[in-house]
């Protein structure tokens, strides 16, 4: 998924993408490539940073969720840094700025982008993205 540091995709998981095919005697050019991506797209700005809110969990540190088992514990330290949960997502409310933030994902080699979107109203999502962003993706990339 994204969200990760660049050099996560770049140093470890893409050469591992790479030797895994070479090791099943595969073309690595033509090994398909996924990725979840996260991202938070509305023409508000705010309602796409607040949209980001529900899944705040997800700007803890690793080492900050391994021991917790109960829910509620993890929704409390949610809710601690639940004002830094946009950093996990690629937020914007101009599509061209948000074509930008996906480009390094597509210059990566990722041949699949799979959109997670935070909000509740998911339809209104849809909606927006196929209007504003999916096109010009199309546009650019194929």
């Amino acid at each position: 998924t994204s969200g990760k540091g660049m050099e996560l995709y770049q140093e470890k998981l893409l050469p591992a993408v790479e030797e895994g095919a070479q090791a099943a005697h595969k073309d690595p050019s033509e090994v398909e490539r996924t990725i979840e991506v996260k991202v938070s797209f509305d023409t508000d700005r705010a309602r796409a940073l607040a949209d980001t809110r529900i899944w705040a969990a997800l700007a803890l540190p690793a080492e900050d969720k391994v021991a917790i088992h109960d829910a509620r514990e993890m929704e409390k330290r949610a809710e601690a840094v639940a004002d830094q949960a946009h950093r996990r997502w690629l937020v914007s409310s101009d599509p061209e700025e948000h074509i930008e933030q996906l480009r390094p994902y597509i210059e990566l080699g990722f041949t699949h982008l799979i959109f997670h979107a935070p909000g509740e109203d998911q339809s209104r999502f849809i909606q927006l993205y196929s209007k504003e962003i999916l096109p010009r993706l199309r546009q650019r990339w194929g």
